[in-house]
C-alpha cells in the first residue's frame, strides 16, 4: 500500500519538471541529441545538476504557431516557426517572449545576413523586440534534367523553353498555385538595378505596396507568354504549368521527363533526387528577357532583362513567454544561443541537411563548399538570396492572410494563363490593380 500511495501521489519523489523544444520531425533526433549533450556539460560545470528534464518534440514549422496558440500553456517553451508567423505571435500582449540575454541577442546581430534583422522583430503596445533566434534558412531554387538543359541554357528561362520547344516537352513545373510556390515573377527584379516589380508591405506598412507598374505588367505580360505556349495540337504546354499543391504531380513528370524541371525548395530535394537520379541538375531560378511585345503599352524598353524572384526566409526559434523575472526564461536563452550557434548549425547541415542561417555558411562550412549535390543545393540557395527578400508578413498576421488566402495568388495565376480575360494591357493592368488592392485592404475594389 505504502508503494501503490507512492507512485498515486508523487508523494515519494521530486516531481519531474519538463523544457519542451519542437522542431520538424527530420531534426528531432539531431536536437535531442545536442540537448542530452548541452545537459551533460551543464551538469559537469555545476554543483546542483539542471532542474529540467529537456524534451525535443516533432512539430512542423509551418503548423507549430497555430497550434501554440491553441493551447499556450501546453505549448512548447522553445518552438521552431518560419518568421512570417511572427505577427500572430505577438497579437495583443504577446503569447511569446522578448529576447533580453545580451549576448544571444549579439550572436543574433553578428551572425545573420543583414535581411534577417528586421524580421526577427516584433512590437508590442508600442514597444519593439526582439523575438526570433534565426537558425535555418531557406529559399526557392530550380531543379533541372541534366539530360536535356546545358550549364549555359539554365541560365535563362528563353533556354529552357527553346529546349522545350524543340523536345515536345514542357519547360518547368510549379510545385502549387498559391502565392509562395508560383512567385517567381511577382517576385522579380529588373537585372541592371535590382528595382523589383512589386513592393509588398515596405516598411511593414500596408498602403507602401503597389502592383500596377510599368515593369511589373510587362514582366506578367512575358509570363502570359510563358504559361499559354502550347503546342498546335494543344496538348503540350511548353512553357510553365502551376499544379494545385494538393494535387502535384510534379515528380511524375519530371521522371516521365514530361517536364524539363521543377520550381521547389530544399523540403522538394528527396523527392527531385528521387526523379532525376543522376540526371538532377541545380540551379539558380532563370532570368528572362522583355521582348518588344512583352513591353507593349508600357514605358520599358525590349531587352530590359529580369531576375526571377524568391522569398529568402529564415526558420527561427522563440520562447514561450514566462513571469518576468523566472529562472526557466534564463535557461531558455541559454539554450538558445547554444542552438543557434554557429557550429550547431554547421553539424546540423553535415547531419541532417538543414539549411543554415549563418550568414559565412557559404565559405566557412567545408561541407557545403563540398562538390556534392548537398553542398550545390545550399550553395544555390544561398545564391538566390541575392534575388531574394524575406516574406513580410511577421508584422501582422492581416499581411500573410491578405497576401495569400484572399484571391489574389488566384488572380495572377489567372492572368498568367487567360487569354480571353486578360487578353490586352489594360485588363492585365486592371487585374493587377485588383491584386494589390487585396493586399493592402483584405478585399477587392
Amino acid at each position: 500500500m505504502l508503494v501503490f500511495f507512492c507512485f498515486a501521489f508523487t508523494g515519494c519523489g521530486d516531481k519531474v519538471e519538463y523544457l519542451t523544444i519542437w522542431v520538424g520531425a527530420e531534426a528531432r533526433d539531431f536536437y535531442q541529441e545536442k540537448m542530452d549533450q548541452w545537459v551533460e556539460s551543464y551538469n559537469a560545470a555545476n554543483s546542483t545538476p539542471f532542474a529540467y528534464t529537456v524534451r525535443v518534440e516533432a512539430v512542423d514549422s509551418g503548423s507549430a504557431a497555430a497550434k501554440f496558440l491553441d493551447d499556450t500553456e501546453a505549448g512548447a517553451d522553445i518552438l521552431t516557426v518560419a518568421h512570417d508567423n511572427l505577427g500572430r505571435l505577438i497579437a495583443g500582449t504577446s503569447a511569446i517572449g522578448p529576447l533580453e540575454n545580451r549576448d544571444l541577442l549579439a550572436q543574433i546581430n553578428n551572425d545573420n545576413p543583414d535581411i534577417f534583422f528586421d524580421i526577427v522583430k516584433g512590437t508590442v503596445q508600442g514597444v519593439e523586440y526582439t523575438f526570433g533566434v534565426p537558425y535555418r534558412s531557406q529559399a526557392l531554387v530550380l531543379y533541372y534534367n541534366r539530360d536535356y538543359i546545358s550549364d549555359e541554357a539554365v541560365r535563362t528561362w528563353e533556354g529552357i523553353w527553346q529546349i522545350a520547344r524543340a523536345n515536345g516537352k514542357q519547360s518547368v513545373s510549379i510545385n502549387g498555385d498559391d502565392g509562395y510556390n508560383n512567385s517567381f515573377l511577382v517576385l522579380a527584379t529588373r537585372e541592371s538595378d535590382g528595382m523589383p516589380i512589386a513592393d509588398i508591405y515596405v516598411d511593414k506598412e500596408f498602403e507602401n505596396t503597389n502592383f500596377n507598374s510599368d515593369l511589373a505588367v510587362a514582366t506578367m505580360q512575358w509570363g502570359q507568354r510563358f504559361f499559354t505556349d502550347t503546342s498546335s495540337d494543344g496538348r503540350v504546354n511548353h512553357g510553365a504549368v502551376a499544379r494545385q499543391q494538393v494535387h502535384s504531380n510534379w515528380e511524375i513528370e519530371l521522371m516521365n521527363e514530361v517536364s524539363l524541371s521543377m520550381i521547389g525548395g530544399a523540403w522538394n530535394f528527396n523527392a527531385a533526387r528521387a526523379a532525376l537520379g543522376n540526371k538532377l541538375g541545380i540551379a539558380p531560378l532563370p532570368s528572362f528577357t522583355l521582348s518588344a511585345a512583352d513591353v507593349a503599352g508600357t514605358s520599358i524598353a525590349a531587352g530590359t532583362v529580369m531576375n526571377s524572384g524568391t522569398f529568402a526566409d529564415a526558420i527561427m526559434f522563440v520562447m514561450k513567454k514566462h513571469p518576468q523575472g523566472d529562472i526557466k526564461s534564463v535557461y531558455i536563452e541559454q539554450i538558445l544561443m547554444y542552438l543557434s550557434s554557429r557550429d550547431v548549425q554547421e553539424e546540423a547541415f553535415n547531419r541532417i541537411a538543414s539549411q543554415p542561417a549563418y550568414k559565412n555558411a557559404a565559405t566557412d562550412f567545408a561541407s557545403i563548399r563540398a562538390d556534392t549535390v548537398e553542398g550545390l543545393l545550399s550553395r544555390t540557395q544561398y545564391e538566390m538570396f541575392h534575388s531574394g527578400r524575406p516574406q513580410p508578413f511577421g508584422v501582422s498576421a492581416r499581411m500573410n492572410n491578405w497576401f495569400y488566402s484572399q484571391g489574389a495568388p488566384q488572380i495572377i495565376l489567372d492572368i498568367l494563363t487567360n487569354r480571353i480575360i486578360y487578353d490586352s494591357t489594360e485588363r492585365i493592368r486592371e487585374g493587377m490593380f485588383v491584386v494589390e488592392t487585396i493586399w493592402k485592404t483584405g478585399s477587392r475594389p
